[in-house]
């Protein structure tokens, strides 16, 4: 568990995320932390969503069939990018952003002080905390990545094979994605009571 910002993000429950997005003021944030929680994508690539990536286009609320996260947008070790994924939107997911407001610009989340740019990781890891915060969960470990733990282990928890999350999350070695699953405890009595 993560303590004073140091370990792993904690897994989040969906009722506590549920109640995290309760939190947030405006909608571009419960928007933000939907996508983090059902494409388990890293907050630096869906901060950097642009309107066509989501939307037909940007005069309609017509949500396209899956989000594309560009190559330039997404993380992979060495510094190289992480190539596109595209991941299928879930009707969850497909209901949030046939409400969102798109703003200005060609950015999804525009920053509030200049359109033209995104908005910043740092201004969505602070209201994220302190939506945390408000709730009196500090010391839960929570944080952004934390979406894409829990969004990595539900889809094990559920049966998912391995190699199809990797199809799903980018990961392109085993090693990498494990680090993401969280055991589960109940599991680890139950595999106790078998011996």
């Amino acid at each position: 568990m993560k303590k004073n910002r140091i370990g792993q993000a904690s897994i989040i429950p969906d009722a506590i995320a549920y109640r995290i997005q309760k939190q947030c003021k405006y909608d571009w944030q419960r928007t933000l932390l939907a996508i983090l929680m059902y494409t388990g994508e890293r907050v630096g690539a869906v901060r950097l969503l642009r309107i066509p990536d989501v939307y037909v286009s940007s005069a309609s609320r017509v949500v396209l069939p899956e989000i594309t996260f560009r190559s330039e947008t997404r993380k992979r070790a060495g510094g190289k990018d992480g190539g596109v994924r595209q991941v299928p939107i879930s009707q969850q997911l497909r209901e949030i952003l046939g409400t969102y407001r798109i703003g200005g610009g060609e950015f999804l989340f525009p920053s509030p002080s200049d359109i033209s740019k995104p908005v910043t990781v740092q201004a969505i890891d602070k209201f994220h905390r302190s939506a945390i915060a408000r709730l009196g969960l500090e010391s839960e470990g929570y944080s952004l990545h934390s979406y894409r733990r829990t969004f990595i282990t539900k889809l094990y928890n559920k049966g998912v094979n391995t190699r199809t999350i990797m199809a799903i999350t980018g990961h392109k070695s085993m090693s990498s994605l494990q680090r993401y699953i969280d055991a589960d405890p109940q599991k680890i009595r139950d595999a106790i009571d078998e011996i």
